[in-house]
């Protein structure tokens, strides 16, 4: 049975590729307050996790590392210092992170730890193949 359109279109209009049928799809952020001073939102959009994670300021988050999952993100607002250790060749790396500035991909075996060094909220935004705080995180002291 076809699905019927989100959107009517008038017949001299409608397109004829494959997913006229399509209009939008909306995803629900769930929230994670567990931990003080951080919230992180988090929605799966197909096969990828994207999470808003708000951290309030002097509040370290993360101390961890996981073992199967890709993380790449960006800051979107505020300032944050983010140190990263590889659990196997203790190789460390030191980022000062600014919206616009830059953005971080970390591998998996790769410690993470994520200190608001503003005076206000910082938001990142989190891209990754797992959910975040899903039972593929191990803790792992950097600060």
């Amino acid at each position: 049975m076809d699905q019927e359109p989100i959107v009517h279109i008038p017949k001299e209009e409608e397109p004829t590729n494959a997913h006229a049928n399509h209009f939008l799809q909306i995803f629900l952020f769930v929230d994670d307050a567990s931990k003080t001073g951080r919230v992180l939102s988090t929605a799966k959009i197909g096969e990828v996790y994207m999470s808003r994670l708000t951290i309030e300021p002097g509040i370290v988050t993360g101390n961890l590392y996981s073992k199967e999952t890709n993380i790449m993100f960006f800051v979107e607002r505020g300032s944050v210092i983010a140190e990263f250790e590889h659990i196997e060749t203790k190789v460390r790396k030191h980022i000062e992170m600014k919206p616009g500035k830059n953005a971080v991909h970390v591998f998996p075996y790769v410690a993470r730890a994520i200190k608001n060094v503003g005076h206000n909220e910082a938001v990142l935004i989190f891209f990754s193949n797992r959910r975040l705080r899903s039972g593929d995180d191990f803790e792992y002291l950097l600060v």
